[in-house]
């Protein structure tokens, strides 16, 4: 048996993230199979989801598409609210519109309550290829007596980081769905393209003490800038007791933009 570096790369628009991580590789008659040299590839696992809607995002949405956050009056049904039926209907009136310009609506939103009044209120990711306009008649329709426009619509910004602000900010309070966003089906998911041994066990070692060295990082990968690098210091094992140690496994995510993208915005960090 021998160990050996993975990269696990993920394109997402303009976007390129990189797990760096050790697999076993496991000699018999039968194929070899990859596997994790140690149980804290598990742990990582929880990071995946939220990374994954980074990707989602960037891979199906530019800057002519919009983030929108719709509540509701004060005086609206809570229960209609809650059960999400009023949301549906929307979301219906919207692909209906778009279906009449040969077109398709594209989505992803989440479900968040209120800190104040504990009320809900929704995140949306849509297609801008109808402006502001259709969301916020759409949506402040369905309150006849509104004299208040309820859907706050911006059009999204792509930054150094990537949208993983977006992200975090969308799914962090996921207490009335079961999954932490819904998505529509006709989005394209990135997938990763794994690769094993072009990175060195001792590479990889240098690449996690110098985590700066945007220089080394874009020989590795050329066409693109470094954002950044992190290489799961942080990560602990708490057992039964409540006791913590620190898992020693030799990870690293790298995360980088085109050089030649037209749209990210190289002055700003998040989105």
């Amino acid at each position: 048996m021998r160990n050996q570096i993975r990269e696990s790369k993920v394109y997402s628009g303009d976007y390129l993230e990189v797990d760096m991580f050790p697999v076993r590789k496991v000699s018999s008659r039968k194929k070899a199979k990859a596997k994790p040299s140690t149980e804290a590839q598990k742990r990582l696992n929880a990071k995946n989801a939220r990374k994954q809607l980074t990707w989602l995002v960037q891979e199906n949405f530019g800057t002519n598409d919009f983030i929108c956050t719709l509540s509701y009056p004060a005086d609206f049904d809570y229960a209609k609210a809650v059960t999400g039926r009023e949301f549906d209907n929307f979301l219906r009136a919207m692909r209906r519109e778009y279906q009449k310009k040969g077109l398709e609506f594209r989505y992803v939103y989440s479900v968040e309550l209120g800190e104040k009044n504990r009320r809900p209120h929704y995140h949306l990711i849509c297609s801008g290829d109808l402006g502001k306009k259709i969301i916020e008649d759409k949506w402040n329709k369905r309150f006849k007596k509104a004299k208040k426009n309820y859907a706050d619509v911006k059009p999204i910004k792509f930054t150094r980081t990537g949208l993983a602000g977006m992200a975090f900010y969308i799914t962090k309070d996921p207490l009335l769905t079961y999954r932490s966003y819904c998505c529509s089906k006709n989005l394209k998911r990135p997938q990763p393209k794994k690769r094993d041994g072009r990175v060195s066990n001792k590479l990889l070692a240098e690449l996690r003490k110098d985590i700066y060295n945007a220089e080394a990082f874009e020989k590795l990968y050329p066409g693109y800038e470094f954002v950044d690098a992190n290489p799961y210091f942080d990560l602990w094992d708490i057992d039964a007791f409540g006791e913590a140690t620190e898992i020693k496994f030799p990870y690293l995510t790298v995360r980088l933009f085109r050089k030649d993208s037209k749209y990210i915005l190289r002055d700003e960090q998040r989105a």
